[in-house]
Parts: structure tokens; C-alpha cells; sequence
């Protein structure tokens, strides 16, 4: 399907893509932030959160229900981080920004550092989106091989088969690791040039500090857990949510479907840069739409970051059909399954040296 042809006017293209966007608030006379379904979501974050906290050092149990408690608690966090935090970051819960900005520290209640995460997402994915060398989520820290530009190891050849055990340690990597990586040893070209405020080495270690407090040394000290336990549960813990918010956000860009541009100037607009390198997956899905943060319906995401995630289904129906109009291709993938299937695919072809990506039709 085509992103730059003489057939397409692109600038129109794009102009009818907003304005299908806009016309949708403004029809019904909606706000483009939160909307009833996303105060839902909050209060159900919130309470959840709350809830699972008290039950975790209240509740007198065995080994096991301990363990089922701080899982259940364990969640409460992934729902916020892909349900609140994310939003939040993006301004695009309240028209306030300065309540977006203090319900971005639920992103540091979790254990990733909320500025950082800024600096990666905003500067160095959300506008580079698939190229390499700029798009942050491509680098991985070359234990995967992405695109055919990057360099082949030997053990790319197995990633097929060890990303679902990597994923795993998607969220413990970012709570022990990645961020202080980030700060003192950065990995990317635009963290080396950027200088970071005090205030956020400060915060970095501040809320490090209460978040380890409060999900190791509290259950080690206040409950008399052994460290052993504790440390095993933890890990074991992040690893389920590892899994699942690492997958939820690799299945829409890493796929055989999508393309992976040299540069920005490879499309006539950002329009179609998205559309060429973006796929969507579970559209249908109520267990999505609720859980998921709308990071499965990524097109619209993408063009509109600053638009409440809550809305995304319907927007997404609209550009559709102004994708439709044009002959521009909207990529989906029905389910999560075969967003995966798409996405362990993309890898494998990946696998081996210099091989030809085969792209689905």
C-alpha cells in the first residue's frame, strides 16, 4: 500500500486526518482530555492501589497468600502506569498541566522515574518513530536486533525464543537499572549532550529510595519477612508485569508489517510516517480498552499524544476511513496473539545476518 505517491495529495491528506479528529469533539462537544470512562479508570487505579497497599500489611496470612497479595498489588501499579502515568506524562488528562504534571509522579509511585521516562518517550520515540539510531525502543541495549540496520551479534539468532524471558524484565530493569543508566551512563547520543537538573538526581533517588522502601524493606522489617523471600517475590512479581506491559508496548512498531525509515524526510509529513510504521491490534477488545491504556490503538496515539487515551476507539474508526479514502494503508492485527505472532515473526527474520525482512502482505 502507498505513503508517498503522485496520486495522493499529502497535504490534504493530512489536513482531513486532523480535522476528522477535531470535528469529533467538536460535534459532540467533547474535551479532548478526560472523559467519564478515564475518571473511572482513576478512581479504579486509585482505589485499587490504596486498597491492595493496606490488605498487603494488614491481612494476617501464610507465605503464599502474602505472595497473592503483593501480585494482586503488583498489578495495581502496571494499571496505572499503562492507564494513568502514561497520560498524565502526555498531558492529556486534564486541561491543567500542572495536574498532569503531579499525576505524572504515579509513574515514580511505581518505580520509574517520570522525568526520564519523558526525556526517552517524548524526544527520542514518539517524533523518530522505527528509524535507527534515533528511536530510543530500538535500542535495547543490542540484545535485540530490530531493524537490518543494526549490527548482528551471534545471539540474535536465539531472540526469537528469548524475548518473551527478556520482556519479563522489562519493568525491574526500569526500576533497578535503566534510569540510573540513563543519568550516569548514557547510551544515546541525545542523553550524552543533555544536562539534567539538580532536582531530578534528587527525585531519582528520592523516590528509588521509597519505592525499595516500601516493596522490600517495609515486608523485610515491619512484617518479618526473610530478604530471601521478599527479593524472590519481588522479582517474580515484576516479572509477570514485565511480560505483559513489555509485550503491550512492543506489538505495535517491531512487526513484519510495518516499515523502518532511514530518516524523517522519507514521507511527505509525520501523517505518513505514522501510518507506514505503526500498527494497531485488538481494536474490537473490551479487556484492552479497559487495561491497556489505549497503546493498542497506537495510530491515533501517535498523531494526537496530547488527546485522552479513553477516546482513541472511536477516533480510530474515523481516520480509518479517511485512510480508506486515500488508499493509505491502516495497519491492524485482530488480536494480541497475532500482534505477537507479527512481532515474533519480525524477530525471526531478524535472526540471521544481512536476510531480507519479509514484510506480510
Amino acid at each position: 500500500m502507498i505513503y508517498k505517491n503522485e496520486q495522493i495529495n499529502s497535504k490534504t491528506f493530512k489536513e482531513e486526518v486532523y480535522k476528522s479528529i477535531n470535528d469529533y469533539f467538536k460535534e459532540n462537544h467533547f474535551s479532548k482530555h478526560a472523559n467519564h470512562q478515564m475518571y473511572i479508570k482513576l478512581l479504579i487505579g486509585f482505589t485499587w492501589w490504596i486498597l491492595s497497599f493496606i490488605l498487603l500489611f494488614t491481612v494476617s496470612t501464610t507465605k503464599l497468600g502474602f505472595f497473592g497479595l503483593y501480585t494482586f498489588h503488583l498489578f495495581s501499579q502496571l494499571f496505572i502506569l499503562l492507564n494513568i502515568s502514561h497520560d498524565a506524562n502526555h498531558n492529556s488528562i486534564f486541561k491543567n498541566k500542572k495536574l498532569n504534571h503531579w499525576l505524572s509522579y504515579t509513574f515514580d509511585l511505581c518505580g520509574v522515574n517520570s522525568y526520564m521516562w519523558r526525556e526517552l518517550h517524548h524526544a527520542q520515540h514518539h517524533y523518530c518513530i522505527n528509524i535507527s539510531g534515533e528511536d530510543e525502543n530500538l535500542v535495547a541495549r543490542g540484545l535485540f536486533r530490530f531493524t537490518k540496520k543494526a549490527k548482528f551479534k551471534f545471539f540474535h539468532k536465539f531472540q526469537h525464543i528469548y524475548f518473551f524471558i527478556l520482556y519479563g524484565l522489562f519493568s525491574a530493569d526500569y526500576v533497578l537499572a535503566k534510569d540510573f543508566e540513563c543519568f550516569f551512563l548514557p547510551y544515546t547520543i541525545y542523553l550524552k549532550e543533555k544536562k539534567h537538573p539538580i532536582m531530578e538526581y534528587i527525585k531519582l533517588f528520592l523516590f528509588k529510595f521509597c519505592y525499595i522502601g516500601y516493596m522490600i524493606l517495609l515486608p523485610v522489617f515491619y512484617l518479618h519477612y526473610s530478604f530471601v523471600f521478599i527479593i524472590g517475590i519481588f522479582f517474580i512479581c515484576h516479572f509477570m508485569i514485565g511480560i505483559i506491559g513489555g509485550t503491550v508496548i512492543q506489538i505495535t512498531h517491531p512487526l513484519r508489517a510495518n516499515e523502518f525509515p532511514e530518516s524523517k524526510k522519507e514521507y511527505d509529513n509525520f501523517v505518513f510516517h505514522v501510518f507506514a510504521t505503526t500498527s494497531d491490534y485488538s481494536e474490537k477488545s473490551t479487556i484492552a480498552n479497559w487495561f491497556f491504556g489505549g497503546l493498542h490503538l497506537h495510530v491515533i496515539h501517535h498523531l494526537s499524544p496530547a488527546i485522552c487515551h479513553t477516546h482513541y476507539a472511536v477516533l480510530t474508526e474515523r481516520i480509518k476511513l479517511v485512510a480508506e479514502k486515500h488508499k493509505v494503508q491502516y495497519k491492524s492485527n485482530r488480536t494480541l496473539f497475532a500482534a505477537v505472532k507479527e512481532h515474533y515473526y519480525h524477530l525471526k527474520n531478524l535472526s540471521k545476518n544481512n536476510i531480507k525482512v519479509k514484510y506480510s502482505e
